[in-house]
């Protein structure tokens, strides 16, 4: 399954798109996200509904839509329905989480790359972390194989690269977020 976004940037939206999905119980396999200047995104989420939730229930498909449409807009709240979904059981990481920050990869932000044990609510739970942080996701860029998540954030703080007193804060918070902290 795949869903394309576009909308006028907002803080925490891409952080609300992946937990919309997580909340419909959707397992998150790649992402691009992408702002141009004008403050518009474009965000694609490849998702797999591994119950067929959608497949079996297609009144489901429009739910999502209509529920996805609302979060965009500012008019539901994910973090209740974030909630309303049973806690999965946690099991210890097999994946050593890992976060690093890159200022050279580009002119106008800074890299974050992430790897980290795949689970559901992850992109959601990064995401938050990083505009809770005051950060603005320029660029995303995510893969799953298997049970490990390749995460790629290009990310701003009021216009600018992360200093070294903010990365290193962050890298407590992500990894705490990622089970490695």
């Amino acid at each position: 399954w795949q869903v394309v976004v576009a909308a006028k940037d907002h803080p925490f939206l891409f952080a609300s798109i992946a937990g919309t999905l997580a909340s419909f119980g959707m397992n998150i396999l790649k992402a691009e996200a992408f702002a141009n200047a004008r403050g518009i995104i474009l965000d694609t989420f490849t998702f797999a509904d591994p119950l067929r939730t959608l497949e079996l229930n297609p009144t489901e498909v429009d739910r999502l839509r209509d529920t996805m449409a609302r979060v965009v807009l500012g008019k539901t709240d994910v973090k209740r329905l974030l909630a309303s979904r049973r806690p999965g059981t946690r099991r210890p990481s097999r994946v050593e989480p890992r976060v690093a920050f890159n200022n050279k990869a580009s002119q106008s932000a800074t890299l974050i790359e992430l790897v980290a044990e795949d689970r559901p609510g992850l992109l959601y739970d990064l995401a938050s972390t990083m505009s809770g942080a005051g950060c603005d996701i320029v660029v995303v860029l995510i893969d799953t194989e298997a049970n490990k998540a390749l995460d790629v954030f290009y990310v701003t703080a009021e216009g600018k690269k992360l200093d070294g007193q903010r990365e290193e804060k962050l890298r407590r918070e992500l990894l705490a977020v990622c089970g490695g902290g």
